[in-house]
């Protein structure tokens, strides 16, 4: 098989093999996300992937789980309103009433589950949790992290450097920050996490 030809769609119509082999093989998944996202996205994407595997690494989790969540972490992203309430309506109804900007992270678990067969609840969890963080878990809490710092974001802050450290610690500090952001130049409501 013709690996560039490789995309969500036909995904389940591949051998077991393949399936298996493209979901442990972050370079054939990078062919499938850029399929799936404009380019900037997909750089962002790639951005989070590597930011997140350093932080794993430096926290002792699985490195090549925490980039391969950070690879498929938008891939819903540009799903329409109706995209995103269909797997939600069937799969998690009380998220319908959170906010657009936030359920692609939602509808991202499932269409994974379903479209790829990805099982990985680590991965799953972090996926998630990527834009409103409710788990303690530490993949999830990093992969929030990278996605709001990865460094195409350009934002300048220490929360990289002390998540190097203390990875709740900073988690609380960019909540701050996100609950800021989101009242002040979005005029968004912010969910609060309850860590």
């Amino acid at each position: 098989m013709n690996f560039e030809e490789l995309n969500f769609d036909d995904f389940m119509s591949y051998d077991h093999k393949l399936r298996k082999q493209i979901l442990n093989d972050p370079e054939l998944l990078k062919i499938m996300v850029r399929k799936n996202l404009k380019e900037k996205r997909y750089y962002h994407s790639l951005s989070v992937a590597e930011l997140a595997a350093r932080l794993a690494k430096i926290h002792h989790l699985d490195a090549k789980k925490a980039y391969i969540a950070g690879l498929l972490h938008d891939v819903t992203k540009y799903f329409d309103e109706q995209q995103h309430d269909s797997y939600l309506r069937f799969y998690d109804p009380e998220k319908l009433k959170y906010p657009e900007s936030c359920k692609h992270s939602f509808s991202a678990k499932y269409y994974l589950k379903e479209k790829c067969n990805l099982h990985d609840k680590d991965i799953l969890n972090a996926i998630y949790n990527h834009t409103v963080c409710f788990s303690k878990d530490r993949l999830s809490i990093i992969l929030y992290i990278a996605d709001k710092r990865e460094p195409l974001r350009g934002i300048q802050d220490d929360v990289v450097k002390i998540a190097e450290k203390d990875l709740y610690t900073a988690f609380e500090k960019l909540n701050w920050d996100v609950e800021r952001y989101l009242r002040e130049v979005k005029n968004e409501r912010f969910i609060k996490t309850g860590l």
